[in-house]
């Protein structure tokens, strides 16, 4: 299992983290964020993809890790939400 360096981090406590984090959730290869609420109620994200690493279940393992006692929902990009939801609406070089 590869660690999470710090900086993979955001802490919503600070705004400067919030938009840090901006940038990253609209780029192409991130394609699942995990959204962990600590037992003292902070927000942390977590991407998923690319240079954040890719394995969903490690990224889950190391918070609850790091995190005793936190709650957790990830937020996944499906394979095939062109054909679900954008398809008749877009064109497909408006999805990120």
């Amino acid at each position: 299992m590869k660690k999470i360096r710090e900086n993979m981090l955001y802490d919503l406590s600070n705004l400067e983290n919030v938009l840090n984090i901006l940038p990253d959730l609209a780029d192409g290869k991130v394609f699942a964020l995990l959204v962990i609420m600590t037992a003292d109620k902070e927000i942390i994200l977590r991407p998923i993809g690319e240079k954040y690493g890719s394995g969903i279940i490690d990224a889950i393992k190391e918070a609850a890790e790091k995190y005793p006692g936190c709650k957790m929902k990830l937020f996944e990009q499906n394979y095939d939400d062109w054909d679900r939801y954008f398809k008749h609406v877009v064109s497909r070089e408006q999805i990120i």
